[in-house]
C-alpha cells in the first residue's frame, strides 16, 4: 500500500468520524428531542416511537439517577443503536459517495458500524454499569460526564460516542459546581 493511499484512507476515515457526529447530533437533537411539528409527522408511528422512546421513556427513566442495573441481553432495546439498520441507512450517502470516491464510499458504512458499536458499548457502561474494560479509561469518563450532562440538560450534549458535533452546533453544556457534585456522586470523575 502507498503513503497516499494510505494517507487517503486515514483522511476519509476522519472525514467520515465527523459526519458521524453531525449526523448523531442532528438525529438526536431534530427526533429524539423535539416532537414532529407537522401534521402529517405525527402520524407517522416510526418518527413518534422514535420520540416517545428516546425523550419519554429513556430520559424519565434516568432523570434521577444515571445509572441501574445491568439486564439481561435483549431487555436493553431502548439504549442501543442497530447496526443493521445503521447499514442500510449509510446507503444513500454511500450511493452518493461511490462516484467522487470509492475509498469514501466504503468508509462511510464501516465509519457507521464503527460508531453504532463504539456508542453501544459506551451507552450501556453509563446506564448500565458491568464495569467493561474501559470503564476506568480518562477518555471514556469524559464521554460520561458529558453524557451526563445532557441528561441534566436535555437540550445539550447530543452527541454521545464523538462529540463534535456539540462543539461545531454550539450545544456544549457547561457543567456548574452541582453538576461536578452530582457526577462526583455517580463516580463520574
Amino acid at each position: 500500500m502507498t503513503m497516499m493511499l494510505l494517507l487517503q484512507i486515514v483522511a476519509w476515515f476522519i472525514v467520515m468520524a465527523v459526519l458521524m457526529s453531525l449526523i448523531e447530533h442532528q438525529i438526536h437533537a431534530k427526533l429524539m428531542h423535539r416532537k414532529p411539528t407537522f401534521y402529517w409527522l405525527r402520524d407517522l408511528r416510526a418518527r413518534k416511537k422514535i420520540f416517545d422512546s428516546h425523550a419519554l421513556l429513556h430520559h424519565r427513566q434516568y432523570r434521577e439517577s444515571f445509572a441501574d442495573e445491568p439486564v439481561p441481553h435483549g431487555e436493553d432495546k431502548g439504549i442501543r443503536l442497530n447496526l443493521r439498520e445503521g447499514l442500510i441507512e449509510s446507503l444513500p450517502v454511500t450511493i452518493l459517495l461511490a462516484p467522487f470516491s470509492v475509498i469514501g464510499a466504503i468508509m462511510f458504512p464501516v465509519v457507521v458500524c464503527l460508531h453504532h458499536l463504539m456508542w453501544n458499548q459506551i451507552h450501556m457502561e453509563m446506564h448500565k454499569p458491568e464495569g467493561r474494560f474501559f470503564a476506568n479509561w480518562p477518555g471514556y469518563k469524559r464521554l460520561a460526564r458529558h453524557h451526563y450532562l445532557h441528561h441534566r440538560y436535555p437540550n445539550k450534549n447530543f452527541n454521545v460516542a464523538i462529540p463534535v458535533g456539540d462543539l461545531i452546533f454550539g450545544t456544549m453544556a457547561k457543567p456548574t459546581a452541582a453538576d461536578y457534585e452530582a457526577m462526583a456522586a455517580e463516580g463520574l470523575l
